[in-house]
């Protein structure tokens, strides 16, 4: 009882709460990434509770966390999970700089099954996850028919295999780790052009045009949940605060983008049955492969057909990237100076606040 008071006393506020609990078992049944303001205890509450709430014997539980401030995150988990609650914290760093051999994959593998069994964290960096992974696809390559480097290689992939099967990670500062420079890419070949150049780009162009000559109208009919501000030159600054008027957004758009709105995709010029079924495959998230079939058979052998996937990642049941970018991203709220507090610009809430926390036994 004593352990799970100490456990319990990190958690001080009801947003905490919340978050960490949807963090555990997201309602959605996926990955998830969740945004907090500047002192809201990201850091030094819920990613503790999140950690040890996820590790109970079963899970390799990861927080990943960038480089300047593992060390920082590591003495954290430390402070908040060791002693009396006796969470072990582990710190494994991994580089393509030692020889790779059998007892040390075996080593890894015992410390990796050893933080699950004794229900540890480990406090991991993306390079160690990617070096790990780039081990596996050296030794592959280097093998050249050489049984140990082909029992190594096979060691690693199966070390890989169990790893991403049985870990839960918690990323800390989520928007930098999955920056694209964390990404594994391998170039091969000739210097080429991006697939679908340039109509993947102008396409999107021409549909934020199309989303400027109806911002008025919506706003019009949205008053309250569809805020519009005006400049001297470009687009207009959008927010939508409710997902039916993003939905409203993605039909007029397909609406238009079907009447020859777009000059580099056509649509219009396809036969009506066609026309019908790219709109359900664009609009639905779940779409029928009778559709999908369709559209692919009739665009083969021209660009439309990869226009036509674009357009359903923007505009996707209300929920594609275009409707994430307009209801979503919040950058800089409710930001100002609180001079009784510091001389920084910070949030209204929680940055350089005191929070008490009160710790109960039973």
């Amino acid at each position: 009882m004593v352990t799970e008071q100490i456990e319990a006393n990190l958690v001080a506020r009801p947003v905490q709460v919340d978050v960490a609990r949807e963090m555990v078992s997201p309602s959605s049944g996926r990955s998830i990434s969740l945004q907090l303001n500047m002192g809201e205890g990201k850091s030094s509450v819920i990613v503790p509770l999140v950690a040890s709430t996820l590790a109970e014997g079963s899970n390799l539980v990861r927080v990943v966390t960038l480089k300047p401030l593992s060390n920082q995150m590591f003495q954290l988990l430390v402070s908040r999970l060791s002693g009396l609650a006796n969470r072990p914290i582990f710190y494994i760093p991994f580089s393509r700089s030692p020889r790779m051999d059998t007892s040390l994959v075996n080593t890894l593998s015992c410390l990796y099954k050893r933080c699950v069994a004794e229900c540890g964290v480990l406090v991991i960096q993306p390079e160690h996850i990617l070096s790990q992974k780039l081990m596996h696809v050296d030794t592959l390559l280097t093998s050249d028919g050489n049984n140990e480097r082909d029992s190594i290689a096979d060691k690693l992939g199966d070390l890989q295999n169990w790893v991403a099967k049985a870990s839960r990670d918690v990323l800390d500062e989520s928007d930098e780790i999955l920056h694209v420079r964390y990404q594994l890419v391998y170039t091969s070949g000739e210097q080429m052009p991006v697939d679908d150049h340039p109509n993947r780009w102008t396409t999107i162009q021409q549909i934020f045009g199309r989303l400027q000559a109806q911002a008025n109208g919506l706003h019009t009919r949205f008053p309250e949940t569809f805020e519009m501000q005006t400049v001297l030159r470009g687009l207009p600054i959008i927010r939508i605060h409710d997902s039916a008027v993003s939905h409203e957004i993605a039909s007029l758009i397909i609406d238009d983008a079907l009447e020859g709105g777009l000059s580099n995709l056509p649509l219009h010029v396809l036969p009506p049955p066609i026309r019908e079924a790219t709109r359900r495959f664009v609009t639905q998230r779940r779409f029928n492969i009778e559709d999908r079939n369709s559209i692919n058979t009739h665009c083969a052998g021209t660009p439309m057909w990869k226009g036509i996937l674009l357009l359903r990642g923007l505009l996707m049941d209300g929920e594609g990237i275009l409707g994430y970018i307009l209801k979503e991203r919040r950058w800089r709220v409710d930001y100002g100076l609180d001079p009784s507090r510091t001389l920084l610009a910070v949030p209204y809430r929680a940055k350089v606040c005191r929070v008490d926390f009160v710790v109960e036994s039973r």
